[in-house]
């Protein structure tokens, strides 16, 4: 009965990866290009975006931002969850949430803004990889409350969760 249980299963993940999938794709995010990286490239993205926090926001160029944007957008549950045991912190979602949000208020500061309809389309990017993060982040958040940053309470608390940072 196990086994026959176990197969069911099996299909029934299956099924809905498939599903999973063509949801993504039909949303114009591909999920594929991270879910094949190697633990060491992982890391890698992860400590590329703690040394971005520590540069100034005038020094992201829109080509910058918006490579950060799609990979934003990409990234999921899954690769936060892989970097935890590499980093040996439950939040690892934190830097990815905090680099999007800093590049979203630069992306809207910049003077151009108003008239420029590449700088608009590529704050509606960030945007949604605002979201996603924050999806992640909130998922996070209920596995491992007993960590949590105090910045990071803000995410239970408010729907725009960038005014406060």
């Amino acid at each position: 009965m196990a086994e026959a249980q176990q197969r069911l299963l099996e299909a029934r993940i299956s099924v809905l990866e498939r599903q999973v999938q063509f949801l993504l794709r039909i949303n114009g995010i591909d999920l594929s290009a991270l879910r094949n990286v190697t633990d060491e490239q992982l890391l890698k993205y992860y400590q590329d975006v703690v040394q971005l926090l520590g540069l100034s926001r005038k020094q992201y160029p829109p080509e910058v931002i918006e490579r950060w944007a799609q990979f934003f957008c990409q990234i999921s549950e899954l690769e936060t969850a892989r970097l935890q045991n590499m980093v040996d912190y439950a939040h690892t979602w934190e830097p990815f949430y905090h680099l999007c949000v800093r590049m979203m208020t630069t992306v809207r500061q910049n003077k151009g803004f108003a008239t420029d309809m590449g700088l608009q389309h590529l704050y509606g990017l960030l945007d949604r990889s605002r979201k996603n993060l924050r999806e992640i982040a909130i998922m996070m958040v209920k596995k491992y409350p007993e960590t949590l940053p105090p910045k990071a309470k803000i995410l239970l608390k408010d729907e725009n969760i960038t005014l406060p940072l």
